[in-house]
């Protein structure tokens, strides 16, 4: 359920909420989802040759301008400074590895059916990643997912309703 914007050399992009506008969660948990499918697609995967090859992933969430550029062959593109710090993320990722912009994170918190482990980036004694543009910013990597548990939603027996 991701939709692909383009790809640039080596770089694929999706968006999770658009063209269909979808709520903030459910279109950060939808490509979070993908690029874990594409981490461990990869992670199996091997050339003719046996090789193996490495992606990275990173993901910013926040809004951006889409519109259809061209005439003699248009395409649909997005703008803004969100699909600018998305391609810091991948670009400061590690290989194999899913970084995720804090905004990200808390978004993916909230997602409506997968519950997702996240650790914070730290390296050293630095936490998070230097950005281009941005400065400092703290982000997280994504581990895996799997689908929310009902009790993730109810803090204690009186929320339940009998």
């Amino acid at each position: 359920n991701v939709y692909k914007v383009e790809t640039i050399g080596d770089a694929y992009m999706v968006v999770g909420g658009a063209p269909s506008r979808v709520p903030a969660p459910l279109a950060a948990e939808r490509v979070a989802l993908f690029a874990l499918e594409a981490v461990s697609f990869v992670r199996k995967f091997r050339t003719k040759d046996g090789n193996r090859i490495f992606i990275r992933a990173g993901l910013a969430s926040g809004p951006t301008v889409g519109g259809v550029v061209g005439c003699s062959m248009p395409r649909y593109c997005f703008f803004g400074d969100t699909v600018n710090f998305a391609s810091r993320m991948e670009s400061t990722s590690k290989k194999m590895k899913i970084q995720v912009a804090d905004i990200t994170y808390r978004l993916l918190q909230d997602a409506p059916t997968a519950s997702f482990v996240m650790t914070k980036r730290v390296e050293g004694d630095i936490v998070g990643v230097q950005v281009k543009g941005k400065g400092h910013q703290v982000t997280h990597w994504i581990e895996r997912a799997g689908p929310r548990a009902w009790d993730s939603f109810v803090n204690d027996e009186k929320d339940v309703k009998r």
